[in-house]
């Protein structure tokens, strides 16, 4: 039996993730879809139901990130563990809105986009240490383009940097345990998101968000790992 925890499930990557491994899944599977769409979440639901792979059971747990506390993630982390503690996270739920300079950056949307894109996955994190089975998973989502071109991306930007060194302090921070940590520097790929941002950018040279979703599950199943696949070691696990 397996527990999958999927943050941002109801769309793009998110919802493509959560089919893939519905799909994959050999064995008994609680698949914990995390969202602030109940809709869309709803139209997954059906849609893994609708694959009659009796091996996956599907479990919605709405919620917006923007607005959540400590609280709510204990909640889940409760619920986590009365399924019998999770094996694998994916933090992919991220808002980018449009690009703006810093300049012009409005500062309430400031707060809120940091608050969905890094502080919620801090509240996440620090909640679900304890939910954590002896050997767990955990990815985080990230982006190559602030990297490469910073300007715009605003607080997009900043939480995904901010993202990435939390994953690499936790990672650190237990090395004692059989729980694997992975960065995921995704390249452009298409999405509804991605169209918004890039409107004059034909699609079609990109590839689909369904692909990227097979490559990180190859990857986290010790398939073919793409350049930016990275896993987070230490000098302890490498000894």
């Amino acid at each position: 039996m397996s527990v999958i925890l999927i943050t941002g499930a109801a769309q793009g990557l998110g919802r493509s993730l959560a089919l893939t491994q519905a799909q994959a899944a050999t064995h008994h599977t609680d698949l914990v879809l995390l969202d602030k769409d109940q809709a869309a979440l709803n139209r997954l639901y059906d849609d893994i139901v609708g694959l009659e792979q009796h091996q996956v059971e599907p479990a919605l747990f709405p919620m917006d990130l923007s607005g959540a506390e400590p609280r709510h993630f204990q909640q889940l982390s409760q619920a986590l563990t009365d399924l019998g503690g999770v094996d694998n996270v994916w933090l992919n739920a991220a808002e980018l809105p449009a690009f703006t300079p810093i300049a012009h950056f409005d500062e309430a949307q400031w707060l809120q986009l940091i608050q969905t894109n890094l502080t919620a996955n801090f509240y996440l994190l620090k909640a679900l240490l304890p939910a954590l089975n002896e050997k767990a998973d955990i990815v985080a989502i990230l982006d190559q383009q602030p990297g490469k071109s910073p300007a715009y991306y605003g607080a997009y930007g900043v939480a995904k940097a901010g993202l990435a060194q939390l994953i690499a302090t936790v990672a650190a921070e237990h090395t004692d345990r059989n729980w694997h940590f992975y960065q995921a520097w995704l390249p452009p790929f298409q999405s509804n998101t991605r169209s918004r941002q890039f409107p004059s950018e034909n699609p079609a040279t990109l590839p689909h968000h369904e692909q990227m979703a097979e490559q990180l599950l190859a990857a986290l199943q010790n398939g073919p790992s793409p350049d930016w696949w990275v896993p987070l070691q230490t000098p302890e696990q490498t000894d």
